[in-house]
């Protein structure tokens, strides 16, 4: 199982892309692999044979277990493993019920000490008797699939139920309980019961590294309120001239692009405490805060301070596609430097962020209002928006913070200038 993020400890099969017996380039997609922070796809590092699939789909080991054997065409999986660390391999179900007829040693191939994993065991032991992975239950839960009835019944390793047991339901039109199995009844809850679900580990990562961060992290808050009559028209504009591009710049766009210069601005608050050191940081990495059927992720616009809004607004409705498809890349969920997290389109009027280290900061966004507000001594109706920036106090002052919100309001005020 390898490293896909940088808090990762164990890892679930979402689903292989081969099987036994395919060959396999370097850079070609194996798996998709669910982790604390997303699903990814996991690359092949160099050319091979998948020999033996020792992991299935919906199945969670931790990382570092081998989770297949590969090697060069015509190796047996024994012998691949032997060459790799001189472990056997556990023989496959299939193999264990029907003896394979000795084979006459391949050639080995070079290259195949090199890629060859053997099994160490895949760590899982029995749970709750519903066992169902992630994207099993995102499926059913989508589908208005009852899975009670399928405890134990699954395709997957200790009848854990997977993708593609919601795959049959749904098209066999199964979308009602299905029997139960024969024996004794299983325990049934009682009607209005609360139901206890196991966290997925992306849930599981958010729930700890909020955790750490409201512990560990100083947080204090600025607010402010910001006119955004002019960025609302400037906004009009763009749109109209780009109705024919397929481009749309929205709301978030701008407020990424308002931040990033910002930042470059003002380095005391666009620098991060790490290990007792403040580390200040060349480009602004604006992390957009995504938010899952469930969980929450933060892709980022690498060096948003050189990229003109347009470009920002392709690449973030990118990363956003992407990360709710659960396609996102590893490096594409770090190295953020400052994160914005908009609830504007909830009609939330305004919230507190937590600060996801080691980022200093995070902008939280309310939704914007047309508001009565006095201008040059007379009430007019404005669009304004309530903003709440929250910092880390080991990076920046009081004062940095809110001369970083002010620059943000000032560009946001005058939105021809993100354009420049």
């Amino acid at each position: 199982m390898p490293r896909l993020s940088d808090t990762m400890e164990e890892g679930t099969i979402g689903r292989w892309l081969v099987h036994e017996g395919d060959a396999f380039a370097a850079g070609d997609v194996l798996a998709e692999i669910e982790t604390d922070k997303a699903t990814m796809e996991f690359q092949a590092y160099d050319a091979g044979t998948v020999l033996r699939i020792l992991v299935g789909d919906g199945e969670t080991v931790a990382l570092g277990a081998a989770i297949a054997i590969v090697g060069a065409e015509g190796e047996t999986a024994d012998e691949a493993a032997s060459a790799g660390n001189g472990a056997t391999a556990a023989p496959s179900q299939e193999e264990a019920a029907e003896p394979e007829p000795k084979a006459a040693p391949a050639r080995k191939s070079p290259k195949s000490s090199s890629k060859a994993k053997a099994a160490a065991g895949n760590g899982s032991g029995a749970r709750a008797a519903l066992r169902v992975s992630p994207i099993a239950r995102r499926m059913a839960d989508e589908a208005g699939i009852d899975l009670a009835a399928m405890a134990g019944r699954g395709s997957g390793p200790e009848g854990r139920v997977v993708k593609a047991d919601v795959e049959r339901l749904i098209s066999s039109g199964e979308l009602t309980r299905p029997a139960p199995p024969a024996g004794p009844p299983a325990a049934q809850s009682a009607p209005g019961e609360d139901e206890t679900r196991e966290l997925t580990p992306m849930l599981k990562a958010v729930a700890t590294r909020m955790a750490q961060s409201k512990q560990t992290v100083p947080h204090f808050y600025v607010e402010s309120e910001i006119d955004m009559t002019r960025a609302m028209q400037l906004r009009v504009e763009l749109n109209s001239g780009l109705a024919d591009s397929g481009d749309k710049i929205s709301v978030n766009d701008l407020i990424v692009r308002a931040s990033a210069l910002a930042l470059m601005q003002h380095p005391q608050a666009h620098r991060s405490y790490v290990d007792g050191k403040h580390a200040y940081h060349a480009h602004a990495n604006i992390g957009i805060a995504v938010a899952l059927d469930d969980g929450l992720i933060v892709p980022v616009v690498e060096e948003a301070d050189t990229k003109p809004v347009r470009e920002i607004s392709r690449e973030t409705r990118d990363l956003a596609g992407r990360a709710r498809a659960g396609k996102l890349k590893q490096r594409e969920i770090e190295g953020g430097t400052f994160s914005v997290s908009n609830l504007g389109m909830f009609d939330v009027a305004n919230f507190e962020a937590i600060i996801n280290p080691p980022e200093s900061a995070i902008i939280a966004v309310g939704a914007t209002v047309d508001r009565p507000v006095v201008v040059d001594g007379e009430i007019v109706v404005r669009k304004i928006m309530r903003v709440t920036l929250s910092c880390d106090h080991r990076a920046c002052s009081g004062a940095d913070g809110a001369k970083l919100l002010q620059t943000i309001k000032q560009l946001l005020q005058s939105p021809s200038l993100l354009l420049v």
